[in-house]
């Protein structure tokens, strides 16, 4: 089975664990002190390195459990202290790390972090002469200015609120260029065999592609197949259409390909009844950072940033069916009869382009192809012919294209072949456009 080599990096040991002394009374530590859970109410959550911390070292710790029930406020604090946690007793800590950590008077650098937070995040924090500072979606943020960086130092990690466990973990292995990318699989990622929707024939499954124009930070590969987001600094229109609409019966199946978890949130799913053509021409004028001003565009735009949730994994496979009431629902890994959950309502009676608004954990993805009634015929580069300028019939590559179809006006085929087409499909194969007439042009 092919499989990523970063799948295997949470197992590894840290080299920083919680102090297994001193921390807060609803605090029970495992794994080698390598794991805390607050239990019971909301606070009495503080834990401590169990080492001093170094200028520059990063402490890494990953948040496993959320209480969902909406009954805390608050949220996780994260920082240091310029004090032995040794030094404290337990009974002599505060309910909350802010605005003190404990009875005794001590320098402590504390920011409680009030972003929705999520399982399987990744949240990176550390100091030095400039000040302490934390790293979340992918952003440098901070903890506090003026650090004196003279002292010792330990971390402090404060499960408040809805925040119940956290690890400390070793650096998570992210794909930093195209290069670590390609070389984490034994085969081309467009190539990786299904794995869960098994049911699959290869029969049945019909290729599709990304539009070739998309956002920055993007790059594609495998005859568009595969998008890989590239590892920079901000994320401002990483904005990805699939070139080709889906209507209702049709199934669409993605692969996931890497993830970083230093994101909460795994990206924006989204389906629009524009063609990617018009809206990519002005792509530097659509929204940044925020894809939801999509809204105030003429078009019709769905979106939905909870398509994916926290399982999301590397190698997961999910599908998804555009049915006849006009719901589009999305199953993973094939685990149940019943959809995973439901994305999308759309009107059933229009085609929409699905597009993707990868700001998120999905670093890469690729398509493994579309089921489909209508039989999607790929676009080839079109060869002249010597005596004139006349473009090929895309079906029989032999007779010049004659043939115009009404109201999208795209010209696919010749007069011959026109009668084959009308037989056995009312849509247009380029832009699945419904067909209302067929017109055959001259020559000049």
């Amino acid at each position: 089975m092919a499989r990523s080599s970063a799948m295997s990096n949470q197992f590894t040991m840290p080299t920083i664990f919680f102090h297994h002394k001193t921390f807060g009374q609803n605090i029970r530590l495992d794994n080698n002190a390598s794991r805390a859970m607050r239990h019971t109410s909301f606070d009495n959550g503080i834990t401590f390195t169990n080492k001093q911390i170094q200028m520059n070292e990063h402490i890494h710790m990953q948040i496993v459990d959320i209480d969902e029930s909406g009954q805390w406020l608050g949220s996780l604090a994260i920082g240091f202290i310029q004090m032995d946690p040794g030094s404290i007793q337990r009974h002599e800590l505060c309910k909350s790390a802010i605005p003190n950590i404990c009875q005794k008077t001590g320098i402590s650098y504390v920011k409680r972090i009030f972003e929705r937070l999520t399982r399987q995040t990744v949240i990176t924090f550390y100091y030095n002469q400039d000040g302490a500072f934390y790293i979340l979606d992918g952003k440098e943020q901070e903890i506090c200015k003026n650090v004196n960086v003279q002292g010792p130092m330990w971390g402090i990690i404060d499960l408040y609120g809805n925040v119940k466990g956290a690890v400390l973990i070793t650096p998570p292995k992210t794909v930093v260029d195209s290069r670590t990318f390609f070389i984490k699989y034994d085969q081309k990622p467009d190539k990786l065999p299904i794995q869960y929707f098994t049911q699959l024939k290869p029969t049945n499954l019909q290729s599709i592609i990304f539009y070739n124009i998309h956002g920055p930070e993007l790059d594609l590969y495998c005859q568009n197949k595969v998008v890989f987001r590239k590892n920079v600094r901000k994320l401002s229109r990483p904005y990805l259409f699939i070139d080709f609409p889906m209507r209702p019966d049709d199934e669409l199946y993605i692969r996931i390909l890497s993830v970083d978890l230093n994101y909460r949130t795994p990206g924006v799913i989204g389906f629009t009844n524009a063609e990617p053509s018009t809206v990519v021409k002005t792509i530097d004028k659509l929204p940044a950072d925020d894809p939801m001003g999509l809204y105030d565009r003429p078009e019709f735009w769905i979106m939905n940033e909870d398509g994916f949730d926290e399982k999301l994994s590397e190698l997961d496979e999910y599908r998804f069916v555009f049915d006849q009431k006009g719901e589009i629902h999305m199953w993973r890994n094939n685990e149940s009869y019943a959809p995973t959950r439901t994305v999308a309502f759309a009107d059933p009676s229009q085609a929409f382009y699905p597009f993707f608004f990868l700001n998120g954990r999905i670093m890469a993805f690729s398509l493994i192809g579309l089921v489909s009634s209508t039989k999607i015929v790929p676009i080839q580069p079109t060869p002249k012919k010597k005596d004139d300028d006349a473009d090929l019939c895309q079906l029989c590559f032999d007779a010049s294209a004659n043939c115009v179809m009404i109201p999208c006006g795209h010209i696919f085929f010749c007069s011959d072949c026109k009668k084959q087409f009308e037989g056995k499909s009312k849509i247009c194969p380029v832009c699945r456009t419904e067909i209302k007439n067929i017109f055959e042009i001259e020559n000049d």
